[in-house]
Order: C-alpha cells, then sequence, then structure tokens
C-alpha cells in the first residue's frame, strides 16, 4: 500500500472516530444519500448565512456557493459588517479532540441587529465556535425563534445546533450535530439521530462538514418546497 493510500485511509478512520460510525458510510459513499439538484423554486431566495467569530470555513462557503449555484441568494450575517476570522476544524489520530486552524476570511454583509426575518426564506448555521458566540445574542435568537416559530426552512450544522436549543424548546424534535454536543442535545429534550443528516419538518440538520454534499441538497429541497 502506498503511503498517499494509508494517509487516506488514517483520515477517514479520524473522521469516521470523531462524527460517529455512520460517517464510514457517508465519507465513503458515492452519492447513495444524494439527491437530485433542487427545482427553479429556489432561485431568488434569500437566505440568512448566520455566523460568529471562528465559525468553521468549510461549511459556511459550502453553504453560501451551493445556495449560490442554485440561484439563491446567501446573506452573511454576524454581530457586525466587518472581515470576520473562519477556522479550520479537522481531525488527527494523533489527537483526541479536532485541531483548530485560523482558515479564510470573509465579508459579512448585514449586522443582527439589522436583520428583518421576514425579509428571508431560509436560514443557516455552520458550526465551529461561532455558534457558541451568537447564542448569546439576543438579535440572533430573535430571528432563530423567527424562524422555528413560523416554521420556514433553517439548517444547522455541527455545533450549529446550540443556538437553535437556545432560541427555542426542541422536546421531542429529531435531530443530529457533532457527537460532541449530544448530552446538550439530549438533555434539552431532543431526539439525537446518528445520521448524516435529519430532516424534521423544516428543520434540517447534520453533523459536521463530511455531511456537506448530504446536508445541502435535502435543506435546498426543504427551501424549494417553502
Amino acid at each position: 500500500m502506498s503511503e498517499r493510500e494509508s494517509n487516506k485511509i488514517s483520515r477517514r478512520q479520524a473522521i469516521a472516530a470523531s462524527l460517529g460510525a455512520a460517517s464510514i458510510a457517508a465519507v465513503g459513499a458515492t452519492g447513495a444519500l444524494a439527491e437530485p439538484r433542487p427545482s427553479e423554486l429556489v432561485k431568488g431566495k434569500r437566505v440568512l448565512v448566520s455566523i460568529g467569530e471562528f465559525s468553521e470555513g468549510l461549511e459556511t462557503y459550502y453553504m453560501i456557493y451551493r445556495l449560490m449555484e442554485e440561484g439563491a441568494v446567501p446573506v452573511v450575517v454576524a454581530s457586525t459588517v466587518k472581515r470576520l476570522q473562519l477556522v479550520v476544524h479537522d481531525f488527527d489520530p494523533q489527537y483526541s479532540n479536532y485541531t483548530e486552524k485560523p482558515g479564510y476570511l470573509i465579508e459579512t454583509q448585514v449586522a443582527y441587529k439589522d436583520v428583518v426575518p421576514g425579509e428571508y426564506d431560509g436560514l443557516l448555521i455552520p458550526g465551529g465556535r461561532g455558534p457558541e458566540e451568537i447564542r448569546q445574542y439576543d438579535e440572533v435568537l430573535r430571528i432563530v425563534g423567527y424562524f422555528m416559530d413560523k416554521k420556514l426552512p433553517l439548517g444547522a450544522m455541527c455545533h450549529g445546533q446550540q443556538v437553535i436549543y437556545a432560541a427555542r424548546p426542541i422536546k421531542g424534535r429529531r435531530l443530529t450535530a457533532y457527537h460532541g454536543i449530544r448530552a446538550d442535545v439530549e438533555l434539552a429534550g431532543g431526539v439525537f439521530v446518528d445520521e448524516p443528516v435529519v430532516v424534521d419538518g423544516p428543520l434540517v440538520t447534520s453533523r459536521g462538514w463530511p455531511d456537506l454534499p448530504y446536508f445541502m441538497p435535502k435543506f435546498l429541497k426543504v427551501l424549494a418546497g417553502k
């Protein structure tokens, strides 16, 4: 076995250990869970991408670019309008937890205090450390609460679910998240499901960036059906 092949296997094993046994299928799948691209119904729809300092870069940009590819309009929202630092969360077999490195920067477009939720068709919350920060803001909880109360398309990945159960009760809701906050989800009353993506009505959740190819088709489908 070549060194390159060995490295691929080690990385896949590390991701599987971090995200749960079901990640083996998610990382190695050839599209069995993927769905056809959404219809013309998502074109022109405005979707908030809610981030904070040190949100996960791959999750953030992947969400933005997939929305753009389908003709939807992503709007990046943070506490202030500025150039914000994203991070890379990765898995190294020598560590028992994920690692963090500086990632790309991103220009935010609107501040939470200026958001009128009714002007948007959907909301996405990437993971990273951003959710831990933004769940402390009343403006964020107001926005997320609006989408939950109105049963509008809401997607969260990895640690993004921290904002959801900070905004509204999740008792009985089926969702997934990064395995490190499984206890938090369950103590908040949620039903934790260890799968790449879980759809509970308009709520779409996923465990982390390896699940992005399965998460976004489901979210876009929900957005198309709004």
